[in-house]
């Protein structure tokens, strides 16, 4: 139900929501940007089109730019005239003008369910339940909708990719294998079902298999756009898994760090986490990080994600940069003095600050006092916060290294308490390679006392 009348503007918004969610560019098109570009052309007032892009706008950010533009636009709408389809989207996008993100991930999760085919509403609603931790959404979004859609229609691969990656994030790992495997031989170029199936591997502890996968499927998941990096990153933390280091390294320089820029939070936080791990494992990352620091730095007043909060503070650690640190612990704490809302409000004010404070005594070596922040934050964040299982393991190793170098007995008893919920919460009986050398130094100081 969309209200133009211009095929040309259709045509255009189909084009751009399509390279959108499948995260490449056409040359041919000239990318999304062009396609949105002529989309407006052919009919400025196209509303669904004027929604995908306020939506995006909006999205996971506090912009009182974006709320300017999305207020104008709607004061000058006719609210009578307009489809209930378009209805439930500016509501969707109200809940994001508020920083209101699990309100409009429901939100676009009803559309969803009452429009299935539009494709908009259910992406972006799978990805505001990955932001706010929401796992068994990641699951059940999609699975509410497969039945749609057959195979010879548009989207039927990638609504079964999307589910690949919500029955891996619930330690589902069978169906998660035969929803990859239906997404890839319906569109090998689906750079999100080729990531939902790293997660499978990864979750399983399976680093040789996810190599081998990724290796395998290289051709198609390196010609995407905004994405490969972060495949790029599983690559790397399946060769770290396996202590193959220089290869993790060469990944790093070679694909991960010429995409990080100052500002852009989800490739500055794919270089972090890498480094963190090769750290934890005892490399030398030579200065890698005291240009990442500098770039997280621009970020410290943002409070979007505590996901991105979290990776800017071992960042700063890593390069023993404390004052940044601790301009993001001001900021934090005006911040949740402050009248904003919603989910990472509520996430922040709960772990925000111990998660920050124990990274800055990582940083100056005080592994003790370091343990007992990380012990009192990690846990519970890493169940709400954003991001996959993959992406939030970094917390954990963070939390348990410190364990492991303060040496004390319940500090080590606490972390290993945490190592044993993690296998709980994957639907795993072993823990990935780089965390059971972890457990392993547990039970050597252990043996210690």
């Amino acid at each position: 139900p969309l209200t133009t009348t211009s095929n040309e503007a259709v045509k255009m918004y189909d084009a751009a929501l399509d390279q959108m969610v499948y995260y490449y560019n056409d040359p041919q098109l000239g990318g999304a940007g062009e396609c949105m570009r002529k989309m407006f052309r052919a009919d400025p007032n196209f509303v669904a089109g004027n929604l995908l892009q306020l939506s995006l706008e909006l999205y996971v950010t506090n912009d009182d730019r974006a709320r300017a533009r999305f207020d104008a636009y709607c004061a000058g709408l006719d609210f009578d005239v307009l489809h209930s389809f378009e209805k439930m989207h500016i509501d969707a996008a109200r809940c994001l003008y508020k920083e209101d993100i699990v309100g409009a991930m429901k939100q676009y999760a009803a559309i969803s369910e009452q429009f299935p085919h539009d494709i908009h509403s259910f992406n972006l609603g799978f990805v505001l339940g990955l932001i706010t931790g929401h796992t068994s959404f990641l699951r059940d979004v999609p699975l509410a909708i497969v039945d749609q859609f057959k195979p010879h229609q548009p989207y039927y691969g990638l609504v079964h990719g999307k589910l690949c990656f919500g029955h891996a994030e619930m330690g589902e790992y069978e169906s998660a294998k035969r929803c990859g495997d239906i997404a890839l031989e319906a569109f090998p170029l689906d750079a999100w079902a080729v990531h939902a199936m790293a997660h499978m591997y990864e979750n399983q502890s399976q680093p040789k298999e996810e190599i081998k996968f990724l290796d395998g499927t290289a051709k198609h998941w390196t010609r995407g756009i905004n994405f490969s990096h972060h495949i790029h990153w599983h690559n790397a933390n399946a060769h770290t898994e396996l202590q193959d280091y220089d290869s993790a390294m060469s990944i790093y320089d070679t694909h991960i760090a010429p995409c990080t820029a100052p500002g852009d939070v989800f490739p500055l936080s794919d270089a972090s986490s890498l480094l963190m791990r090769l750290q934890i494992e005892g490399q030398d990352i030579g200065d890698r990080h005291i240009r990442l620091a500098e770039m997280w730095s621009v970020c410290n007043d943002d409070f979007t994600s505590l996901f991105y909060e979290g990776h800017s503070s071992f960042a700063a650690a890593m390069a023993g940069d404390t004052g940044s640190i601790d301009t993001l612990l001001t900021n934090m704490r005006e911040y949740i003095a402050s009248e904003r809302g919603g989910w990472n409000k509520v996430l922040t004010t709960k772990y925000g600050v111990q998660l920050v404070e124990g990274m800055r005594l990582m940083s100056e070596e005080d592994y003790a006092g370091a343990t007992v922040k990380l012990a009192a934050s990690v846990p519970g964040a890493v169940k709400m916060m954003h991001g996959s299982k993959a992406q939030k393991s970094i917390f954990s190793l963070v939390y348990v290294n410190c364990a492991v170098l303060s040496g004390d007995k319940v500090h080590l008893d606490q972390a290993q308490e945490h190592m044993e919920e993690l296998m709980r919460w994957n639907n795993v009986t072993r823990l990935p390679p780089i965390q059971q050398r972890l457990w392993d130094k547990i039970q050597r100081e252990h043996s210690k006392h």
